[in-house]
């Protein structure tokens, strides 16, 4: 499939889907959200790739909505707009349904539906010279993309409420000891880091990664309760796959397992 706002690259049951607007340093617009939403699908239904590194070109991994894009939505009546920016949530948030885990390679800038995007990531690697900051408030809206769900998870309340509201901007280093990025590597390693965290990934058992990743989600939003009963559901059919009975093997038998994904 070709794209015109993102570039592919596959290796070895890894996908590198780059954001390609580098000359407006990667921010969205309507083609960079259809076809996001198109590749993901994609790559989730394929057996071929088991992890996914999402990154920007050129200067910035992205720096926010395009402006001229911002217009055409705020042209529109209040309910063509509400719809509107319903569809375009539905679409981007289709990243914490992919069942794959996704690596975000965080550089330069991250602002805005920027810093939204990396948060739908389910990790995040960021260069050292990254600036973040949630910018909504300078816009005069609200944070989107789910950012006022995911964010308090991520940081608390308290520290939410500061980043959105002063809508200041932040380093990766305050950004690693909120809980927002998971590592933070020297300029220009970035993608080099996601990439060798997607191997390490992709040696694991893909079905249990996957469901792990899908029940953390779920359990960050329900009950212990619902936790429990939804660990007991997935694990008996995990405790029944190829792959489960592989690891037991490889442990007794003392040697490098091969997971199929089955």
């Amino acid at each position: 499939m070709q794209f015109k706002t993102l570039l592919i690259h596959k290796k070895t049951q890894i996908a590198h889907v780059q954001l390609n607007r580098k000359e407006v340093m990667n921010t969205i617009d309507q083609a960079m959200v259809d076809e996001l939403y198109a590749c993901f699908e994609d790559l989730d239904k394929s057996q071929d790739v088991r992890t996914i590194v999402l990154s920007g070109a050129g200067r910035a991994f992205c720096a926010g909505g395009d402006v001229s894009f911002l217009k055409v939505i705020s042209s529109q009546s209040h309910l063509e707009t509400r719809d509107h920016l319903a569809e375009l949530f539905r679409k981007l948030t289709f990243l914490t349904r992919v069942q794959k885990p996704i690596i975000g390679a965080l550089h330069g800038y991250a602002l805005g539906a920027g810093f939204g995007l990396a948060l739908l990531c389910d990790m995040r690697i960021a260069a050292e010279s990254t600036t973040f900051g949630t910018e909504f408030p300078k816009m005069g809206i609200i944070p989107e993309m789910g950012c006022t769900h995911l964010l308090p998870l991520l940081t608390g309340l308290g520290r939410a409420m500061d980043l959105v509201l002063t809508a200041r901007r932040f380093s990766a280093a305050e950004a690693e000891r909120l809980g927002l990025v998971n590592k933070v590597v020297n300029d220009g390693t970035a993608v080099d880091a996601a990439l060798d965290l997607a191997r390490h990934l992709s040696s694991l058992p893909p079905l249990a990664v996957g469901l792990s990743k899908t029940a953390l989600r779920q359990g960050a939003m329900g009950s212990l309760a619902d936790s429990l009963s939804l660990e007991a559901n997935i694990n008996a059919f995990c405790y029944k796959t190829e792959d489960h009975k592989e690891a037991a093997s490889a442990f007794l038998e003392k040697r490098k397992p091969v997971f199929k994904g089955r």
